[in-house]
């Protein structure tokens, strides 16, 4: 019976400290703010960014993707202009409309794009490369 106790209170005890581990125990710091022995070491800390031109496989995998995303925007831009301009030649109202709602589409995925460019070297570039767009 005893036995059945001290299981149930070592079940107990090994719950309660887990629910009260701070944020960082994983790693042997209690507060957020502190960092292991290896980190301190290095230099490194959370807020390093790397200088210009010596990014990570990933950030470079980013940067693809939103050129890409860029791109597509600005052919749906291009895509809907030539639509409205064969709906308005043609006299077709449906080509029209649907040219106008493409073109809507791209021009704002380019502006949330443009807004929240993550990378702030490609800012300037992009900023002079649209400047003729609108």
């Amino acid at each position: 019976m005893q036995l059945k106790y001290l299981c149930t209170t070592l079940i107990l005890a090994s719950t309660v400290s887990a629910a009260t581990a701070g944020p960082n125990d994983f790693f042997g710091g209690s507060l957020p703010g502190t960092s292991s022995g290896s980190d301190s070491a290095s230099g490194a800390s959370g807020t390093y960014s790397p200088p210009g031109g010596d990014y990570t496989d990933d950030e470079k995998r980013m940067q693809k993707k939103y050129k890409a995303s860029l791109n597509h925007a600005r052919v749906l831009i291009a895509k809907g202009d030539a639509m409205i301009k064969k709906g308005q030649a043609s006299h077709n109202d449906k080509l029209l409309k649907k040219g106008k709602i493409i073109k809507e589409i791209g021009e704002k995925q380019l502006t949330e794009l443009q807004a929240n460019n993550p990378f702030p070297d490609m800012r300037e570039r992009h900023a002079k490369s649209t400047n003729g767009l609108n």
